[in-house]
């Protein structure tokens, strides 16, 4: 599937005479496609399945709510909608929220009364400011006194720009902050993994919780482009800081598995696995480039410089396909990505 666009483009290329010819030929697909006809050579049948060990880690759903809400520790719950996910504590003295996806936002606050009783809610901690994960925040807009504590550098960004549904932050931190809520100590410290501003780990101790959003998905190979990260160098660096911690659970932000220090380290493990191959298959990108400048005559570099980059991409996926497809779901859905962004981000460093 990984050799389509290159070989679609290059066959009708090779061996042409006139320009016109040679960048003429007839209408083309810029890039690979998942089909929906069963017999396309792109159909979705041709992707592997998710693996049983992870359909076994599933958690069951509540089907009236769409929800699962499980006590993971004392007084700490786990709230996914098996898409995106979030957290809250219950304490003596409040409630603290962690994300509010706008997916299931209103139903978290119903999930708050049904698990908190009168408990009031008294904080709410963003672990960044992004509208996916935070925009439903402004279903807590009515709570009387709530403390929004986001990083100094995400309020900044939430007053330029506003994003649709992020609550105003009340409270700001530069690198650190920490918090103890009911006599429950909450430490929050910035990274930079994946916001293009900061991005909020948050910790707690004697919860052995560990919640850094869009970094992995356990069981899973990471979403497209290492969870879409705008900091890959950021990104492979911070699995030390992660594992730096003393924790048992760990918040990924997405689908419906929560994480444990195991998931961490295959996250990491496999993320150095597709840096390392992408570095040693560079030396090459040169060639396979003058190879694409040579077959359009030398009339379009554009063209050849993305044959080249294609070229160590599709090495690479098939590698690493080969190497993680019995080990991590949707390898095969995601490793042209993760290749193509170490490929970008090593042209340019």
């Amino acid at each position: 599937m990984h050799k389509l666009a290159t070989l679609s483009i290059f066959s009708l290329l090779i061996g042409t005479g006139s320009a016109v010819e040679l960048f003429a030929a007839q209408p083309l697909n810029p890039a690979d496609s998942i089909s929906l006809e069963e017999n396309h050579p792109n159909s979705f049948r041709n992707f592997s399945a998710e693996l049983p060990k992870m359909r076994e880690r599933t958690p069951p759903i509540n089907t009236e709510t769409g929800l699962h809400v499980s006590e993971i520790e004392q007084g700490l719950f786990f709230v996914t909608d098996f898409i995106y996910q979030s957290a809250f504590l219950v304490t003596d003295d409040g409630v603290v929220v962690f994300d509010a996806p706008p997916s299931f936002g209103e139903r978290l606050r119903i999930a708050i009364a049904d698990n908190a009783g009168d408990t009031p809610i008294t904080h709410y901690i963003m672990s960044h400011n992004h509208t996916d994960h935070n925009g439903g925040g402004h279903f807590f807009a009515d709570v009387a006194g709530l403390t929004v504590v986001t990083a100094a550098t995400n309020a900044e960004t939430l007053e330029r720009t506003p994003h649709r549904g992020v609550l105003e932050p009340t409270k700001t931190f530069d690198k650190t902050l920490n918090l103890e809520v009911g006599g429950v100590p909450i430490e929050l410290a910035t990274a930079n993994y994946h916001a293009e501003d900061s991005d909020t780990m948050i910790y707690l101790p004697e919860q052995s919780f560990l919640m850094a959003v869009d970094t992995i998905t356990p069981g899973e190979a990471p979403f497209m482009n290492f969870g879409a990260t705008s900091d890959l160098a950021g990104y492979l660096d911070t699995f030390e800081t992660f594992l730096s911690y003393d924790f048992e659970h760990f918040l990924s932000g997405h689908v419906s598995v929560l994480g444990t220090r195991d998931d961490v380290i295959v996250a990491r493990d496999y993320a150095f696995d597709v840096r390392d191959t992408v570095d040693r298959l560079m030396p090459d990108f040169m060639s396979h480039m003058m190879a694409g400048m040579e077959a359009v005559q030398f009339q379009h570099g554009n063209l050849a410089y993305r044959y080249g980059m294609e070229a160590i991409r599709d090495i690479c996926a098939a590698e690493i396909i080969a190497r993680w497809k019995d080990e991590l779901s949707v390898v095969d859905l995601w490793a042209d990505s993760h290749c193509e962004t170490v490929v970008l981000y090593s042209i340019m460093h």
